[in-house]
């Protein structure tokens, strides 16, 4: 699997859209680049937001399930504060072909939070291979 971009919205401390698309410069003209930065820069928040998308679950969260609505009341991490969706994506190229895999959540008209969704889509047939979030990670690993 080579990463070809990373896409989030408001996941840990970083409010907004971000992309890094390892398809442009510097990236395309670098084998060989660092993630560095201060504490509470998003150096650990781009880790999360690759094993979020494509297996729902963040490492360094206790427990080996997938992250949960419940999970994220209880540890107050992943929906950046204040704030009514997150999303990851990870878009990524493998033998069989060109996918993206996603991961979010978001609050219902009562800023209560609504039960997370996953799905994995496939570039090049241009169509949605699962959207049962329970199938997103094994699809991934295939």
């Amino acid at each position: 699997m080579k990463i070809l971009k990373i896409e989030f919205t408001n996941i840990n401390s970083l409010r907004g859209s971000h992309e890094i698309d390892f398809t442009k410069e510097p990236f395309i003209s670098s084998s060989l680049f660092a993630i560095t930065g201060p504490t509470g820069s998003g150096k650990s928040t781009i880790l999360d937001v690759i094993a979020l998308a494509i297996y729902g679950k963040i490492p360094r969260i206790p427990g080996s399930r997938p992250i949960s609505k419940t999970d994220i009341e209880k540890f107050g991490t992943i929906l950046t504060r204040n704030q009514k969706e997150a999303i990851a994506r990870v878009t990524y190229e493998c033998k069989h072909g060109i996918f993206s895999s996603q991961w979010n959540i978001s609050t219902n008209r009562n800023d209560k939070l609504r039960d997370n969704d996953m799905e994995i889509f496939d570039h090049q047939k241009q169509e949605l291979i699962t959207d049962k979030k329970s199938e997103v990670p094994d699809k991934n690993e295939e």
